[in-house]
């Protein structure tokens, strides 16, 4: 009688183990870092995505810059750089075949609807580059790599001809989008400026600013293909130099001539120089 009762009692125990299992629904994305490999079932909306972000340092030709340095303009002026903040919008990883999923990095502002302020989820992928000595580093989204190797990073400088009436004070406190310092918005829905530059001329201690206003697509080649570590937080490390962008115009020129030169060496002023 032992035999039969110990298997009895065993296949008991199998019966209790098997009712009393529950379904392992988790993340099976791959991309995400939250991926489950054991688990049973995907789930609907779990799953968490590495974070895409950008490491600016800052250089005149081989130096780190500071604005608390003076520099040569295109014309031998001395100049000191006060200040020079730039809007990169629009910014996606692209692969040796195709255009990564945009970056998410959803914030809720109110958007202009005819007469009325309407509050909307809007995907703040974009960053704001200010001047400063010190190294920065700024979240653009939440991004899926993928397998294919990464070559390029591009974008917008400035904002694109489609982008929405936003309403600056409604942008959360820490977004670019919101209410900046020295103003780079117009009035309210009514867009925002590509860059400011601020700077002084030593020989006559005027401080000028040239605002700018035209949008203008980027792209940044990497150093070289990156294979991408799926489910990992990715960080672009960029060099901006500021001569490219100060030192090759004469800054006592009219206005015109001077954002004209500014702009222009915008389309130089950043490298990738390494992925971490």
């Amino acid at each position: 009688m032992r035999q039969p009762t110990i298997i009895l009692l065993a296949l008991l125990t199998l019966t209790l183990a098997s009712a009393c299992y529950e379904d392992n629904i988790a993340c099976l994305d791959s991309d995400a870092t939250n991926y489950d490999i054991l688990s049973d079932e995907a789930c609907p909306d779990c799953c968490e995505y590495p974070s895409f972000s950008l490491d600016v340092d800052r250089f005149w030709a081989d130096s780190v810059f500071r604005t608390t340095d003076v520099y040569p303009d295109g014309a031998g002026n001395q100049i000191r750089v006060l200040n020079f903040r730039v809007y990169l919008t629009e910014l996606e990883l692209v692969t040796q075949g195709e255009v990564l999923p945009t970056p998410v990095k959803e914030i809720e502002v109110g958007v202009i609807s005819g007469s009325d302020t309407v509050l909307t989820d809007f995907n703040a992928n974009l960053i704001l580059l200010n001047a400063t000595t010190s190294s920065t580093t700024s979240t653009v989204g939440r991004l899926r790599v993928g397998t294919e190797a990464l070559t390029q990073v591009q974008g917008t400088l400035g904002t694109a001809d489609d982008f929405p009436a936003i309403v600056p004070s409604t942008a959360p406190a820490a977004s670019p989008l919101s209410t900046q310092a020295g103003l780079l918005n117009f009035n309210d829905g009514q867009g925002y400026l590509t860059a400011s530059a601020e700077y002084l001329l030593i020989a006559t201690d005027d401080t000028i600013r040239v605002d700018f206003y035209n949008s203008e697509p980027f792209v940044l080649d990497f150093p070289g293909a990156l294979e991408p570590l799926r489910g990992v937080n990715l960080t672009l490390e960029l060099a901006a130099d500021y001569r490219a962008v100060f030192g090759s115009t004469d800054l006592t020129a009219d206005e015109n001539t001077v954002a004209a030169g500014i702009f222009a060496g915008l389309r130089n002023w950043l490298v990738v120089t390494g992925v971490r």
